[in-house]
């Protein structure tokens, strides 16, 4: 079932990128594609059509919290933001930006793959209907 889900990642660290996604294929997702900014995360998105972008909130060019609310204006992908800091209205901002879930950065593989599973099944479950 993993592999039929197209993940794409965005983040402006190339390590943090190159990490989520070994974490991710070595469980049998497909990470279709990866990218450095909100930009690249819409142009991204409509490309692959994907079923989930992982994405930071704090990034050059176009930060994750904008791209994210362009991507769910677009598409029917999932959001899971990464985010290194806590801010107070980080919850209001999610649900209004039409984010799924967040995750603390540094991301643990034992955080993300539960998300992940999470956030696909909800998905899967979405779309059988």
């Amino acid at each position: 079932m993993r592999h039929r889900f197209r993940i794409i990642i965005i983040d402006d660290d190339p390590i943090t990128r190159m990490d989520l996604g070994e974490m991710l294929q070595e469980q049998g997702y497909n990470v279709v594609a990866d990218g450095k900014n909100g930009e690249e995360a819409v142009s991204l998105t409509q490309r692959w059509d994907p079923h989930l972008v992982i994405m930071d909130v704090k990034m050059p060019v176009m930060d994750g919290w904008t791209a994210a609310g362009m991507i769910k204006r677009q598409s029917d992908a999932s959001i899971l933001l990464l985010t290194a800091y806590s801010p107070k209205d980080l919850e209001t901002q999610a649900k209004t930006n039409g984010v799924c879930a967040y995750l603390a950065k540094p991301v643990m593989e034992e955080e993300l793959l539960p998300a992940v599973e999470s956030i696909l099944l909800e998905k899967q479950t979405r779309l059988e209907k």
